[in-house]
This record gives structure tokens, sequence and C-alpha cells, in this order.
């Protein structure tokens, strides 16, 4: 833009210089780069929450489909420990026989849903089971890694389920 001050011609710049302009960019790339890894860490912790807070709440959905239909419901654990895991709630027509015939399926969830997450089953057996007395559930745990993190899903034989951090993550009771 152009201003007619005294009988000459005075310019005035208006924006920024390709060398502001490189420098505030630079900048801002610097401080992007610092950030992401924190976001990274975030972003994992919240996929572990969200993994550790579907299999707390599928278990007392079996749980509780037990009591309501009078009859045993069993998780079946696949390929535990890997980072292919999976897992089936299921009535099955022989409550041990997790390759046999099912009866009615419940709920599943797999590794596909949560990839770089690992979960590990500790029982002593590879399925769950679930029945309409309170107090007949196995005692042990489920334990949810991703990176640097951890969650366990506890059971107790009373039926309690309790969701817990080994690793003191924010938003879930510490174990």
């Amino acid at each position: 833009m152009s201003v007619l001050q005294g009988g000459s011609m005075r310019m005035t710049q208006r924006g920024l210089s390709l060398l502001e302009l490189l420098i505030s960019l630079a900048l801002v790339s610097l401080l992007a780069s610092l950030a992401l890894p924190s976001f990274q860490r975030i972003a994992e912790q919240a996929r572990l929450r969200a993994a550790g807070n579907m299999l707390y709440h599928h278990l007392q959905q079996a749980r509780s489909e037990a009591i309501k239909r009078n009859t045993a419901i069993t998780l079946c654990f696949s390929d535990s420990g890997t980072l292919n895991w999976q897992y089936k709630i299921v009535e099955l027509a022989h409550v041990s026989h997790c390759d046999g015939l099912v009866l009615n399926n419940i709920q599943q969830a797999s590794s596909i849903e949560f990839p770089n997450l690992i979960l590990t089953a500790n029982y002593p057996s590879p399925y769950l089971i679930f029945k309409p007395r309170r107090v007949s559930l196995l005692a042990g745990n489920i334990t949810l890694t991703q990176g640097e993190h951890q969650l366990e899903v506890l059971t107790w034989n009373n039926g309690l389920i309790r969701l817990c951090s080994a690793s003191a993550m924010a938003g879930v009771t510490p174990c």
C-alpha cells in the first residue's frame, strides 16, 4: 500500500517477511516435536484404559448373564499373552469345552480392536466359568499391557471383579 505524504510516495509494510515466517515455523515445529511423545503416551494410556474398562464390563456382563439365565457362562481365552489374543463369552453345552457346542454367543473381543496390546489371562485353564451362585468364580487376574503401562482385572472366588493399575495410571485405582 502506498501513501502520499508531502508529495513523496512512502510504502508501508503489512504482514510478515519470509525470514520471520520461517523462524516462527521452526519454533512451532520444535514445540510440536517436544510435545509429540507426551501426546503419544496419553493416547496409549487412553487405549489401555478403554480396553481395561471393556474387559471389566464384559466380565460383569458374564456374571450378570449367569445369574439371569441361571446357567454357567464361560469366558474362553485364545492366544493369551500374545499380540493376537481374543476372548469370547459364551453359553456352552459343556461348560469347560471352549471348542465345543456354543448355545449362545454373548460377547467377544480381540486384539484387532486394540493393536499393540497384550492380554494375559492368569488362570490355571484357558477359560473362566461364571456360575449362577455368587461364591463360585475362580480367583486370578487378567493383565493388559501396552508399552510401559499395565492394567489388571482381578477376580475373587466370592464373585467380585475389580479393575486396577499396577503402573499408577491416571484415572484408574492403584492395585
